[in-house]
This record gives C-alpha cells, structure tokens and sequence, in this order.
C-alpha cells in the first residue's frame, strides 16, 4: 500500500512539474507575440477620434528668413 501512495506522489510531483514548464513556455510565446518586432512602428492611443469640425489643427508660429 506504501509503495502505491509513493507512487501516486512520485507521479503527481512529475505532472505539476511537466505543467510548470509548459505554463511558462505558453507565457513566452504569449509576450513573443504581443511585443513588436524591430522597427516596426505602432500607435496606441486612448483617446477617441476626433470628428472634423473639432480639428483646428495647432498653432505654429514661424519667421521667414531671406536668404
């Protein structure tokens, strides 16, 4: 009866184990695949957009200079 119980845990130690290391590989892939690659540009932004008569657009102040 011993030898069954060391069994069943020797076998449960194993899949915790096993699960363990699969949880981690899926939470690698998970982050590989949400990052962007390298040189790829993204805008995230949490405003809504604007409609078109609300679009003033920003002031610049500027000099001109003659050559």
């Amino acid at each position: 009866m011993r030898d069954v119980f060391y069994t069943v845990v020797v076998i449960w130690i194993v899949w915790r184990i096993y699960h363990s290391f699969q949880s981690r590989k899926n939470f690698s892939q998970k982050q590989s695949q949400t990052r962007p690659r390298e040189g790829e540009v993204t805008i995230e932004s949490g405003q809504s957009p604007k409609s078109k008569s609300d679009d003033k657009g920003d002031y610049v102040d500027f000099e001109e200079i003659k050559d």
